[in-house]
């Protein structure tokens, strides 16, 4: 009996952790609407919202696929992204809609050619913090792009980033008075900022599939996201959703099996040995246990 009841507490102790659960669902996350209407390249758009939704579900927050229609409804939503989003991509009753939006303290999110998106309309200019000069003024080429500390949008990104990009020039650049700086090109240039007035994250880069591959700008753009949601707390994986599961389910049954059977293993010399000093005990006539 008493070797059973410790086999049962090894067992026990093994599968814990799948009873406890997930940091990353002790929260719903915040709900994210990306467009990528008008970009000029389907399959790079397509790539970028597939790498979001791998973060989405790595992270835990959620990211609805939609058009400018969509803007029409955003009570659900933290956040409205555009991914290289296309010109002229909002009629009057979008634009309300968006700017209310913001103005109520949602988050707004861009990459790319998004900067282009609403060139005569006024308040997206204003909550962008610079114009664009289209279409970008050089072609493709690999630049380095150095982050800066002091936001939670580029927390843990110390290490220099080559992208290689069709680069978009601004004119005027965000004023540094108004907007945050979070990343540069060695000419300085700004390539990535935030809104100090609005929860407004922009990034010139990821009209390339190689940059949305890159771990670094994903983890840019996911705590752009968490910034742009008003989320305070820190980013917690839900490792469940990392990968494939059954990897991982199957590992965590092979430990569990390998656990109990080495805690048997253990239990049973400890039987063997406390069952031969009884013996022993007993052929000498001492009491037992001294």
């Amino acid at each position: 009996m008493r070797t059973l009841l410790r086999l049962c507490m090894i067992v026990a102790l093994a599968c814990a952790p799948a009873f406890v659960p997930s940091a990353a669902f002790a929260a719903e996350g915040p709900r994210v609407l990306v467009v990528t209407t008008g970009n000029e390249a389907q399959d790079v758009a397509d790539f970028a919202v597939e790498r979001l939704q791998m973060e989405a579900r790595r992270w835990n927050f959620t990211l609805d696929e939609g058009t400018p229609e969509d803007l029409a409804d955003l009570g659900r939503y933290e956040v409205v992204m555009f991914v290289n989003t296309g010109p002229d991509l909002l009629d009057a009753g979008q634009q309300a809609a968006l700017q209310s939006f913001v103005e109520g303290g949602g988050g707004f999110v861009a990459t790319n050619s998004a900067a282009a998106s609403a060139l005569d309309w006024p308040f997206y200019q204003e909550m962008l913090g610079a114009t664009v000069i289209v279409p970008p003024a050089e072609p493709k080429s690999e630049k380095p792009v150095t982050f800066n500390a002091g936001s939670p949008i580029t927390e843990g990104l110390d290490e220099e980033l080559k992208v290689n990009e069709r680069w978009y020039s601004f004119d005027p650049q965000p004023d540094e008075t108004a907007f945050t700086v979070l990343a540069q090109l060695a000419s300085t240039d700004p390539v990535a900022w935030s809104s100090d007035r609005h929860k407004v994250f922009y990034a010139s880069m990821g009209g390339e599939g190689d940059t949305w591959g890159d771990r670094d700008f994903l983890q840019l753009m996911r705590q752009g996201i968490w910034w742009a949601a008003g989320e305070e707390g820190v980013l917690v994986q839900n490792s469940e959703d990392a990968a494939p599961s059954w990897p991982y389910t199957l590992t965590f049954v092979l430990f569990v099996v390998a656990v109990a059977g080495g805690g048997s293993i253990a239990v049973w010399r400890l039987d063997k040995a406390e069952a031969e000093k009884e013996a022993d005990a007993a052929k000498v006539g001492e009491p037992v246990g001294v």
